[in-house]
């Protein structure tokens, strides 16, 4: 099939034409891309066409190489992988270009050998979870070029198949507040701020989703929210996390007129703006939820006492926390219900979760609630006064027997 193709110059424009093959037919397809002006040179335009193809934003068909260099595969993945989510997009882009291809970029791609990628894994000051996701994109870099052609297919040309003994579980462990540290907090804010809190802390709403609510999103009449949209990397994306979390969130009574009071309180309030519009974009975009905690929801937190700072590091009751934000709620909310004795299935649609084994993770049980538990038990086990005044009944009963 042809891979170098022609040049046309329709209506002063510089376009390049190419055929690649219809894999469902086996016919030649033409394709074609505006590349500059009709003013330049054929010479000019092969120098383009070939930047273009090194970035993998011109798709040929391409004849597997054992000696194509990761740089290229990587920026073929990143030109041509059909994206779902953009905070997948987002990430993965930041994953390849400023690990995986500095480290790796300019060496062949199936002579990377596993235990020089599992040496550097390794050698990484990254948690465990972190250091799997490194390992994870790099592998679907290879597997996409051998799906796509770049390289030759089966397991012995897919370095990262024999890269094994990297967890992929973190270290991370998130935390909850107790409900009198939680109004500690919102004590301490203001509107729309305080109402962000609330809306998350009591309907476990992730805070992508909350960002991308609209007025028209609130079913005032049904008690309900509709989550339609996410506000993730400062990108409106259709759709939610999961295929359960497009749904509808309850809205009780109190938390509506919460709402309605920032409504009219809000520059923004006709149905088409967003809930938490950003005055910096004047209403264009929902603001930023990093920002937010930042600026106002940690400082609240400090400012309650709940919150420690020491040595540039965190603390909640003298452990020490790595992250602190909107999703602290969303666990806290979890571990408010079961401390309650809330039916798990009734938590598991709250939080939208497709089964209950998230309940393991979003669970804390709280210090007071473990002393109580701990109490339970030693009023069963252990007698009121010191062990060593009483009589030990096992020697007893020997002295009878002999």
């Amino acid at each position: 099939m042809a891979a170098r193709g022609w040049f046309r110059r329709p209506k002063g424009k510089l376009v390049y034409v190419w055929q690649v093959k219809d894999p469902a037919t086996g016919n030649a397809k033409e394709r074609a891309k505006v590349i500059g002006d009709a003013t330049q040179s054929d010479e000019e335009g092969w120098q383009i066409v070939g930047k273009l193809k090194d970035r993998g934003a011109i798709k040929t068909d391409h004849e597997p190489s054992p000696d194509r260099f990761f740089s290229e595969t990587a920026s073929y993945y990143l030109a041509n992988k059909e994206w779902k989510k953009e905070s997948t997009k987002v990430l993965h882009t930041q994953i390849v270009n400023k690990i995986l291809v500095p480290r790796w970029g300019d060496q062949v791609a199936v002579k990377i050998k596993p235990v020089e990628v599992k040496a550097w894994l390794r050698s990484l000051d990254v948690e465990d979870g972190t250091r799997y996701k490194y390992k994870t994109v790099m592998g679907t870099v290879f597997r996409f070029g051998q799906a796509e052609g770049l390289l030759p297919l089966g397991e012995a040309y897919n370095t990262i198949s024999y890269v094994t003994g990297i967890p992929a579980t973190s270290d991370y462990e998130a935390v909850a507040l107790t409900p009198e540290q939680a109004l500690k907090v919102l004590d301490q804010l203001q509107q729309p701020e305080y109402t962000m809190i609330v809306l998350v802390a009591v309907t476990g709403i992730r805070s992508g989703e909350m960002l991308g609510l609209r007025w028209r999103d609130i079913l005032w009449d049904r008690s309900e929210m509709r989550i339609k949209q996410t506000f993730v990397h400062g990108k409106i994306q259709q759709g939610a996390k999961t295929k359960l979390s497009k749904s509808t969130v309850a809205l009780h009574p109190i938390l509506a007129q919460l709402l309605k009071d920032w409504r009219e309180e809000t520059a923004y309030a006709g149905d088409d703006d967003y809930v938490f519009a950003s005055r910096k974009t004047w209403g264009r975009t929902p603001r930023y939820g990093s920002v937010v905690v930042e600026d106002y929801v940690r400082p609240a937190a400090v400012r309650a006492g709940v919150l420690e700072i020491k040595d540039g590091e965190t603390f909640i009751d003298g452990e020490l926390v790595k992250r602190f934000g909107f999703h602290t709620f969303r666990h806290s909310l979890t571990s408010w219900l079961m401390a309650n004795g809330e039916n798990p299935q009734i938590v598991r649609a709250m939080l939208r979760w497709t089964n209950l084994n998230m309940l393991a993770h979003y669970t804390h049980g709280f210090k007071a609630d473990k002393l109580e538990a701990q109490g339970t038990v030693l009023k069963k086990l252990v007698r009121p006064g010191n062990p060593s005044d009483r009589e030990p009944e096992r020697e007893s009963e020997e002295v009878e027997s002999s």
